[in-house]
């Protein structure tokens, strides 16, 4: 027979069973005494309200003593401030006294901002040493509202910003130059003329014409006497000194009435052909296509052989006039001859 094996018993060994350990009873348990107490002595009703009253009069006193000294610093604060305040008003007088450049600056009209910009797109022509100028019909083309431009228009010309002048190219044909190149236009034809000698001293007509006919005639035409006045001004005046104002292209005689004259552009005249000349060849360039329009980006690319002047200027003076007008397209503007 099999001997069975059995598994030897464990002895009980401190090492294989846990140490229990005995809770001690609350009745065993020694709680210590309180600590003794200090007692704080009971004062009398009476002794109570002098200590209250004493220390609320040491506290008022303190309070007196730092408002005092605040009042002195808030004085001295204050005077501080005043007088800070007093040198920041006086720097505020000087500012206003002073011209800033902020409160000369005006903000452009829509008018004086087309001028700058044709002026700058002013075609350069080698033969004919004019300055820049726009005509009245170009504005129209660029700024929508005619009545708008003709008052800043005014307003520009009675500020002497610019100078108007009527042209013998059609019945409503106005060209605008800036005073400053119109000056520099006039100092142009003064170097021009050819003069003997004997004739440099009329030059002098000159300056009687810049300093006292200029700001004081501002309208397109004078007439005789109105001139002849104004230059006595400057000195005595002869039928010579009118003849060389007329020689050096400033005046203009008019064809109604002979004893006046208008003010004009020196050196002009070859571009008062290209006015016209470009407005034949450009209406009848679109007037010979099938529906007499054409887009506007290939017009402009076309070239004139009859004025100096470009397309450009010519395509601005027509929509101006009335003659072409701009039809928006998926393509582009298209311009269009205007059908009587």
């Amino acid at each position: 027979m099999r001997q069975q094996l059995r598994r030897p018993a464990l002895r009980a060994s401190p090492a294989n069973h846990t140490a229990l350990v005995s809770l001690p009873r609350l009745d065993d348990v020694v709680i210590p005494p309180p600590p003794p107490t200090r007692l704080i002595p009971t004062a009398s009703k009476q002794k109570f309200l002098e200590l209250y009253s004493t220390t609320v009069g040491n506290r008022k006193k303190k309070r007196k003593r730092s408002s005092g000294g605040d009042d002195s610093q808030q004085q001295l604060v204050a005077a501080a401030a005043a007088s800070g305040t007093d040198d920041k008003l006086d720097d505020d007088e000087e500012e206003r006294k002073q011209p800033s450049d902020d409160a000369s600056w005006i903000m452009p009209t829509d008018t004086k901002i087309a001028l700058e910009m044709m002026c700058a797109q002013f075609p350069k022509i080698e033969k004919a040493s004019v300055r820049p100028f726009v005509l009245r019909t170009q504005l129209y083309s660029s700024v929508r509202d005619r009545t708008l431009v003709d008052r800043e228009l005014e307003v520009l010309r009675q500020q002497q910003v610019v100078r108007t002048f009527k042209l013998s190219t059609g019945q409503d044909d106005y060209a605008i130059m800036f005073m400053a190149d119109y000056l520099s236009q006039i100092e142009a034809a003064k170097k021009r003329l050819d003069l003997k000698e004997s004739l440099l001293r009329e030059l002098e007509v000159f300056h009687w014409f810049v300093g006292q006919v200029i700001p004081s005639c501002l309208d397109v035409g004078i007439s005789h006497s109105h001139l002849l006045s104004l230059l006595s001004q400057g000195g005595s005046v002869k039928d010579s000194h009118v003849s060389l104002l007329m020689n050096a292209g400033l005046l203009v005689r008019q064809l109604v009435d002979e004893t006046a004259y208008w003010f004009s552009i020196p050196n002009v005249g070859f571009l008062l052909k290209s006015i016209s000349s470009g407005r034949k060849e450009l209406l009848s360039f679109l007037s010979r296509r099938r529906y007499k329009e054409m887009l506007q980006a290939p017009l402009e690319r076309h070239a004139l052989r009859y004025s100096q002047l470009g397309l450009r200027f010519h395509l601005r003076d027509l929509l101006g006039l009335g003659q072409l007008h701009v039809v928006p397209s998926p393509s582009g503007p298209l311009i269009r001859v205007v059908h009587d």
